[in-house]
């Protein structure tokens, strides 16, 4: 390869400016970034860009997983440009960069947004690797004016320079300034943050012998910020002089000896222009998402994969009862093509499943039942958590494979007793010795269950011609409800749910209210005066009594073998401000459709 002297290729580049060095070479990174910055921003003082740096593998001929979905998110987000500070490679002997390089183009490829890149020590360490960078990214050095604003691309691995930006690119850089014109804003990008007063450890350092020169040369030109990498964090490090100065090398390997805290973590700058006022936002890598990342279409096929196509039979269990059956899990393939898959199980103390995991092939069109034997044989145990079956559904149109993690679908049974006679309703519960009784014994997040005596509940349903009973027996060291209506639920009360109706019972300051948040035929969020209910406090006890008349039943009838689902909450509220709940079935605070419930039998 034929050496040109350096300054043949320190060129200085405008948006509507083709590098001299395209000549020599075919077209540079920097060449191609020129010829799409070339027609200018729309608006000249509003643009966005974006930098990033460090950005280089320990796969020498790769680049980061968090580097390449940042190209996706720049795609997405199409700043004005982007710039790379530095470390855009592993390095290392100059016979293994070429194909470094060609690793880099090619993922860096599919970037719609123009890229101008700037040196780091990772890039160059002599004169071959130099050249390298020369021939394949373009000038170490060079400007480009954009908009209101003037770009300076610093060179801080100049070959024998030692922690400093030599005199003689000073005086390059001080002729870029005189030449700014009417920049509002002028932008520095270097790899080293030799303007640091803090080492990588947040030791503080003296910076003017590697700094004072440049910051002499910017005096009095309205440079905003001043960006570097090199250390693998985010820092901010202040203003100095009216200068900006940032370090941002997060779009690679983070730093071992660095926390999160510390600024360790993948990331890059998403710079807004704004006239003469410059800011950024700190974007975490993986957090900037397509408008088509949740589609209905690929909604509905995780539904259907999740709820149909892999289900597994309700497995029934009388309240209170041990455990031990065969449970089988059906995998439907509606396609033309087989797949094959793995069911297995994860498992929580108490049960077991035999065998732990099983392969299938789901074939074209077809079914495959796969069989477990299931047993949780101490009746105690037989509650939520309850062992979650998962497999990967091979075929998906309109996503990714569908990962299946579901719980075995345990439905507690009850039978409720018919009354020959209608129940009083006052709060008095007497008629309720036979009653079968289910506790309610799930708590909410963060509350200790074993707190007896500030919350525990239990539950009870009866049925006539007519109604349909509810009385709960509650144990609360206080009762505190300041609210009435809709917003009953955050203080003292209690939510019932039954098929499609959601029920609230409360002991309002204006005595016992029944409120429908929803229910089949009838007005919704609205003070309901066809239930009765009566509430009663004696001590630290708290006793509700409701009966619900038949017709706000439908479509259930009140007659012998009719079944219904039903659940319930027992909300808290303390003087402390303190709220919690307790739960008949886990996860009765989702909407009613996703409500677990058991299963009540009428008798």
């Amino acid at each position: 390869m034929m050496k040109f002297p350096r300054s043949f290729f320190l060129a200085t580049v405008t948006a509507t400016l083709t590098l001299a060095a395209t000549n020599v070479y075919a077209a540079t990174a920097l060449d191609k970034a020129m010829e799409q910055l070339h027609a200018g921003p729309i608006c000249a003082d509003s643009f966005d860009f974006v930098v990033i740096g460090d950005n280089q593998n320990y796969v020498p001929t790769d680049q980061p997983e968090c580097y390449k979905q940042m190209l996706r998110e720049f795609n997405m987000l199409e700043p004005s440009f982007v710039i790379d500070v530095g470390d855009l490679i592993l390095g290392g002997s100059s016979d293994s960069l070429p194909p470094q390089w060609e690793a880099f183009e090619r993922i860096t490829g599919v970037l719609k947004v123009p890229f101008l890149p700037v040196p780091g020590n990772h890039d160059i360490s002599d004169d071959v690797s130099e050249q390298l960078w020369m021939q394949h990214m373009g000038p170490t050095r060079y400007t480009v004016r954009y908009g209101n604003s003037l770009f300076i691309i610093l060179d801080s691995e100049e070959v024998d320079a030692l922690d400093r930006i030599p005199d003689l690119q000073v005086e390059w850089l001080k002729e870029q300034l005189k030449a700014a014109g009417d920049a509002k804003n002028i932008f520095l990008f270097l790899h080293q943050p030799l303007f640091s007063d803090t080492d990588e450890v947040g030791k503080p350092k003296d910076w003017a012998p590697h700094w004072d020169n440049v910051e002499a040369a910017i005096k009095g030109y309205p440079v905003r910020a001043v960006f570097a990498g090199h250390v693998h964090v985010y820092r901010d490090c202040g203003v100095r002089d009216g200068v900006h100065y940032v370090i941002t090398g997060g779009a690679g390997v983070g730093s071992g000896a660095a926390t999160e805290e510390e600024g360790n973590f993948n990331h890059y700058l998403l710079v807004r222009v704004r006239n003469d006022k410059v800011g950024w936002s700190v974007i975490k890598q993986g957090n900037v998402l397509p408008t088509d990342v949740v589609t209905g279409k690929r909604m509905a096929e995780m539904y259907a994969v999740r709820h149909d196509l892999v289900s597994c039979e309700e497995v029934d269990v009388p309240y209170g009862a041990a455990l031990d059956r065969d449970v089988t899990v059906t995998v439907q393939n509606p396609n033309d093509k087989a797949f094959d898959g793995k069911l297995s199980w994860e498992t929580v103390p108490g049960w077991t499943v035999t065998p732990p995991e099983t392969a299938y092939t789901a074939p074209a069109k077809g079914t495959v039942p796969v069989t477990f034997r299931i047993a949780a044989k101490d009746p105690e145990v037989v509650r939520y958590p309850v062992p979650k079956y998962n497999t990967v559904y091979g075929i998906a149109e309109y996503g990714p494979p569908v990962t299946v993690s579901v719980d075995l679908p345990l439905t507690p049974t009850m039978d409720v007793k018919r009354v020959p006679a209608g129940i009083k309703i006052d709060a008095d519960l007497s008629e309720w010795t036979n009653a079968v009784w289910a506790p309610v014994p799930y708590p909410s997040e963060g509350f200790d269950a074993s707190r007896k005596d500030d919350l525990s509940s239990r539950m009870s349903l009866m049925w006539d011609d007519q109604y349909l009973y509810f009385a709960t027996e509650t144990t609360d060291d206080e009762q505190v409800q300041p609210y009435m209506g809709d917003t009953v639920w955050a203080a003292d009360n209690i939510e019932f749910f039954i098929d499609d109706w959601h029920w609230g019972f409360t002991l309002t300051r204006n005595g016992p209210e029944t409120f429908l948040y929803e229910g089949v035929g009838e007005s919704a969020e609205t003070v309901n005066t066809e239930v009765k209910l009566a509430v009663r406090r004696d001590g630290v006890i708290t006793r509700y009594e409701a009966a619900i008349p038949a017709r706000l039943m439908r479509p259930a009838l009140m007659k012998a073998g009719t079944e219904c689902r039903v659940c319930m909450i027992m909300n808290d509220l303390d003087k402390t401000g303190e709220r919690h709940w307790l739960e008949l079935m886990p996860g009765a605070g989702l909407d009613n459709a996703r409500v677990r419930k058991i299963r009540v039998t009428l008798k």
